[in-house]
This record gives structure tokens, C-alpha cells and sequence, in this order.
């Protein structure tokens, strides 16, 4: 189901899209680590050229959820952009990074141009919204080995970085991101991933997760994911 979702042939051809066609267009700017981008109104959509960013949701009582991290080619800010409305949600530079953003004014031209430009949006948002829907299933039908079994799965298949379906995860991810990403506390994913290691599912060599037998993985989730 992932492969098909983030199906590399179409990420690509996204990707190349926003960073060679459109991003031109916009102004750009250079973010160090940690800088937080919280829209003021839903006029603009930004371009990641390079870095990456978590989109981000906090409670009252500051507690935080991560509903995506995205990487060089993807676009944020979409979604207000097109329902004309804000949403709460900020986005965090993870690593230094550089964005193009387009403001409506400039955009709108653009779509007036060049129309097909609609369908890579809607691939955006509907990816998007995909992700959520399978996120929803996971907290629903999955317990803890399960949800940690999803997210990896989730992982091997839609990270930039295996764009060639390589067996490692070379993004760094400390327990604790990587509980807030899915629910669980920071001693649940240690113990969880101890379970993986010795079942012989995953290795971490050198900080960096590889994956042993992605279909292991996918026996330990509750939710469908071969049709």
C-alpha cells in the first residue's frame, strides 16, 4: 500500500516540478535549524529546496504531535493555500534548510497559465490526507509492536532517502522523536525496538536503522497493507 501511495516514479516528478518549474518564482530564504515557520495567513505556499521540516500540531497543555516530515521537493502550506483558511499547525526546520515561497498573487498567475499545475497539488494534498487516514488506523487498530512495526514500514518505503528501496533508514531519529511521532512513550519504543532486534526485523549500525525483513515488519501491523 505504501509503495503505492508514495509511488517513486510520481515523487520524483513532483519533485522535479517544484524545485525546477515553479520555485523560481518565489522569493527565497535560508533557515537555520530550528527556526519555526507559523503562517499569519494562508497566502502562501512554500517550496523545500533543501533541509527538512516536521509539520507540527501543539496541545494548550504543550504537548506535540508530528503529522509529517518532509524533505527537499515537497511543498507545505498547500492546503490553507487552496481552502483559504488557516490551520494550526507551524513548521519546524529539523536541519538548516532553504525554502522558495510563492505568494498568492504570483501563484494564482501561474495557475491561470499553466493549468495542469493543479494536478501536482492535488497529488500533494491527497497524499497528505492519505497519510493521515493510515495514521488514524494505526493509533485504532495497532498495539504498541504494532504501531512501532508500521511506522518503520512507513519509513522504508516514503523517506527521501529510499527512493531506490535501499534496507536502511539513514535518518537519525532519537526514541523519543519517534514516540511522539506515533503516541507511545519513549520507554515503550526502546523496548519495542529491543523486541524487533532480537526477532531479527531491524539492526542500528552506526545510529542508523536498517532494515533486516520488511515483511516481518508487515506481519506485526493490524492494518491491511497488501491488497
Amino acid at each position: 500500500m505504501y509503495e503505492k501511495i508514495f509511488d517513486q516514479e510520481i515523487q520524483k516528478e513532483m519533485d522535479s516540478f517544484f524545485i525546477n518549474n515553479l520555485s523560481g518564482y518565489g522569493k527565497i530564504e535560508t533557515l537555520r535549524k530550528g527556526h519555526v515557520i507559523n503562517q499569519k495567513n494562508q497566502d502562501n505556499i512554500y517550496i523545500i529546496l533543501e533541509g527538512e521540516f516536521n509539520q507540527i500540531m501543539y496541545s494548550k497543555n504543550g504537548d506535540e504531535i508530528i503529522f509529517f516530515r518532509m524533505t527537499a521537493g515537497d511543498i507545505f502550506g498547500e492546503t490553507d493555500f487552496f481552502d483559504n483558511s488557516r490551520t494550526f499547525v507551524i513548521y519546524k526546520a529539523i536541519k538548516n534548510a532553504k525554502v522558495s515561497i510563492l505568494n498568492r498573487e504570483i501563484l494564482e498567475a501561474k495557475l491561470m497559465e499553466f493549468p495542469n499545475m493543479y494536478n501536482y497539488f492535488l497529488k500533494s494534498i491527497i497524499r497528505k490526507q492519505r497519510m493521515i487516514m493510515i495514521e488514524l488506523s494505526n493509533f485504532k487498530f495497532n498495539d504498541s509492536i504494532g504501531k512501532l512495526a508500521d511506522f518503520l514500514v512507513r519509513l522504508y518505503y516514503t523517506e527521501d532517502i529510499n527512493i531506490n528501496f535501499k534496507n536502511h533508514i539513514s535518518i537519525v531519529l532519537t526514541h523519543e522523536e519517534i514516540a511522539n511521532r506515533i503516541g507511545l512513550n519513549r520507554t515503550t519504543v526502546t523496548n519495542v525496538l529491543k523486541i524487533f532486534k532480537d526477532r531479527n526485523l531491524i539492526e542500528v549500525k552506526d545510529r542508523k536503522l536498517i532494515i533486516k525483513d520488511i515483511q516481518g515488519l508487515k506481519n506485526l501491523t493490524n492494518i491491511p497493507l497488501e491488497e
